[in-house]
């Protein structure tokens, strides 16, 4: 089973999906620092495959308590992950800060993975998880009912569906199989009434934030390099649409990641 961490303090806003390790090397303890100046007290990073691995175990190791981590393969990543890098990713996941099987799912969009072998690392890694008694990062794009499927076929997983954009019904389909939603920087988007729907309908108790850095940055930052400090202003944006008070949702994200991630099942 992963190590589980407790962190110090509540109340706290944790960034609960950045890519650190896709930050040049000089800027990540720069991009933490400036996280903490912003009141984010934890960052959760997921892995995506043979590239960012063991840099991503390193990260959460380096930075115990502050940083945690994912192991696993992204859909892009799919057909990479063949019997020696599952062997890998088995011993990885027992590695101390590794708190989750992540970023896994199914990406149709780009489809830089042949779908069959998308479904079949996705079934394995989701068999994996439930194996170690952790919780899963989950992707989907433009495979929402392949993606429930999956989710069908292996009955008491634990996870978020991060990044969400499937509205009001998609939470209600995703909560009603036992996961989180995260909402990242999108919900700040003019457009992204979608995302704005969901963030409205997550039940209490089931909701995280995130900024997917180094991707969707928010507004006023949009176009330019998401980074973990901004998981406040995705937090702003949230209590706006549920019409409540940042603390209210700072207290409410922090004790649904330590209920996801940190607490032993």
């Amino acid at each position: 089973m992963g190590t589980r961490i407790h962190y110090a303090g509540e109340g706290f806003l944790i960034d609960s999906h950045a890519h650190l390790a896709m930050f040049p090397e000089p800027e990540r303890s720069a991009a933490l620092e400036r996280a903490g100046e912003a009141g984010v007290q934890a960052v959760l990073v997921p892995a995506t495959g043979r590239e960012d691995l063991d840099l991503v175990a390193e990260l959460a190791g380096l930075e115990a308590g502050r940083v945690f981590a994912a192991i696993g393969f992204h859909p892009h990543e799919a057909a990479r992950c063949d019997a020696t890098w599952k062997r890998r990713v088995e011993r990885m996941v027992a590695s101390p800060g590794v708190v989750a099987v992540g970023e896994i799912g199914l990406d149709y969009h780009y489809d830089h993975s042949p779908r069959e072998d998308q479904r079949k690392v996705l079934a394995w890694q989701l068999g994996l998880a439930r194996e170690h008694g952790l919780p899963v990062i989950l992707h989907h794009r433009e495979a929402w009912q392949d993606f429930l499927a999956a989710l069908d076929a292996a009955p008491g997983v634990r996870g978020v569906a991060h990044s969400f954009t499937e509205g009001e019904a998609g939470v209600a389909e995703v909560t009603g199989r036992g996961l989180f939603v995260g909402i990242s920087g999108m919900v700040t988007f003019p457009r992204a009434d979608n995302v704005r729907e969901a963030a409205k309908a997550v039940p209490a108790g089931r909701l995280l934030v995130e900024t997917d850095s180094p991707y969707l940055a928010p507004v006023p930052h949009r176009g330019r390099r998401n980074e973990p400090a901004y998981v406040k202003l995705v937090a702003e944006a949230v209590a706006r649409v549920r019409e409540v008070s940042l603390e209210t949702v700072e207290a409410e994200t922090d004790a649904a990641f330590r209920e996801l991630f940190l607490a032993t099942p």
